[in-house]
């Protein structure tokens, strides 16, 4: 599974708010981030565990005052729906305060850790995460992720790997983070290297095992070429068929980037059995990247991609992008300044720069990823048809009406948007009859316009 970066939608955190008293209110300047991370354990052959985890930052709360005294809270929706039925199965809500501290050092320096279990049968899912500044509704972050939970196989199998900033025995059951007699407190930034998280520590079950087998066990950073730059391997004979996996490696020696982390059983021949993989980010601030310097945090975010990953990224964010950037990225030779542009890219679409006031890098790919799997057609990805497009630039619409092929009529397609300029529609329709839907008519501002388009049908 992967971290997310949650991002922002702020028009659901102000109408969860609508009806709750007022408040006065100190701004926080600072920007409102939320990290998370997913990871699924099997409870038997059929069900699974969500876990998710979260971090907040307290010093991104904004203080507000009410008649019960100075507050500051984080608050969470989580809701996962079924992708078979789109019924939501599982829902709730979470406020996590922020215990006011006696120095601004003290506040500043704190990382807020929590995390939600949920028991899901085999199945497809949509996980939202919303996360937002009780004090002032507008700060939000938030993500849309896709889960599988598959059937357990019947052969040696491993979980998700919980990637940990500390894990230690422990016999405190009632303790939130206690799982399986040790204490796991989760990293859902997944960078590791910092003071608040020096070395990484990894969580993961075994399946199926054959207790009469001997099984090495690697834990193991991997590169952007394959190669191990530090691995632990140890020899078990386990007592039972399902077990633990716990273990830790000193990254002192790796240079800031990004990597894998990966857990591998193997025979005693070293054939390999299972291997599950997480991606990490490493932070030396004593030893230099040898792929780029982390100029900025959003460049940050680009260590690791290749060449042509950074070009294929522009080359999607072209419904974002004027002319001028086309240009000035073409004339980029190395991947250093690819990095650094698009990190200035990104940074100026989420500051609104681009005429959009709630998109961000990772909405906009996790958009194209969408449109991708729904709209693709004739040979193009899914991003490069016209309904891709306006999913990518204006999210999920509120209605699709759909008009099937008829002998008077080809299939057509009507989306309302109720929230963009008072309620606005797209109307697209498929004019070859193999699934390529063209837009013909909005009543957006700056789309094409074409009141009698239901000539076209014909």
């Amino acid at each position: 599974m992967k971290n997310i970066l949650l991002h922002i939608y702020c028009v659901l955190a102000i109408l969860l708010l609508s009806n709750e008293g007022q408040s006065q209110t100190i701004r926080s300047q600072n920007p409102f981030i939320i990290n998370a991370l997913i990871n699924r354990f099997w409870q038997n052959d059929s069900t699974a565990y969500l876990e998710i985890a979260t971090a907040c930052y307290p010093s991104q709360a904004t203080l507000y005052n009410d008649s019960a005294g100075s507050h500051r809270s984080i608050e969470f929706w989580i809701k996962i729906k079924s992708n078979s039925n789109n019924e939501i199965v599982r829902a709730g809500r979470f406020r996590i305060p922020v215990t006011m501290q006696d120095s601004a050092k003290d506040l500043s320096s704190g990382i807020l850790i929590n995390k939600f279990t949920y028991t899901l049968e085999c199945g497809s899912y949509s996980l939202g995460i919303y996360g937002f500044d009780k004090g002032n509704p507008i700060r939000c972050d938030s993500a849309i992720i896709h889960v599988e939970i598959l059937r357990r196989p019947k052969t040696v199998t491993l979980s998700d790997i919980e990637l940990a900033s500390s894990i230690t025995e422990s016999k405190d059951t009632k303790d939130p983070f206690y799982k399986n007699s040790y204490r796991v407190i989760s990293n859902p930034s997944l960078i590791f290297g910092r003071e608040d998280a020096p070395i990484p520590f990894s969580y993961s079950e075994l399946y199926n095992l054959n207790i009469d087998s001997v099984y090495s066990v690697t834990a193991c950073i991997i590169n952007g070429n394959g190669e191990p730059l530090k691995y632990k391997k140890q020899i078990h004979r386990y007592g039972a068929r399902n077990v633990v996996e716990v273990n830790s490696l000193n990254i002192s020696s790796i240079p800031s980037g990004k990597y894998k982390l990966a857990i591998i059983v193997a025979d005693t021949l070293g054939h390999e059995i299972a291997r599950s993989e997480k991606t990490i980010f490493i932070h030396n601030s004593r030893l230099l990247s040898q792929t780029v310097p982390i100029t900025s945090a959003k460049t940050a975010e680009f260590v690791g991609l290749t060449n042509d990953e950074l070009v294929a990224e522009f080359r999607k964010a072209k419904y974002v992008a004027f002319t001028d950037d086309r240009v000035a990225f073409e004339k980029l030779s190395s991947m250093e300044a690819r990095r650094e542009f698009l990190a200035k890219f990104w940074s100026s679409v989420e500051n609104g720069q681009r005429g959009q006031t709630d998109l961000t890098r990772a909405i906009y790919l996790e958009r194209v990823l969408t449109a991708n799997q729904r709209y693709h057609s004739l040979g193009k990805e899914g991003w490069q048809t016209d309904r891709g497009r306006v999913y990518i630039l204006y999210a999920e619409p509120d209605e699709v009406q759909r008009f099937p092929n008829s002998s008077n009529s080809k299939p057509y397609e009507i989306w309302n948007y109720n929230q963009i300029e008072s309620g606005v529609i797209f109307v697209f329709i498929d004019r070859s009859g193999f699934g390529d839907y063209t837009l013909v008519h909005s009543t957006k501002r700056g789309e094409i316009q074409d009141e009698s388009w239901q000539q076209q049908l014909q």
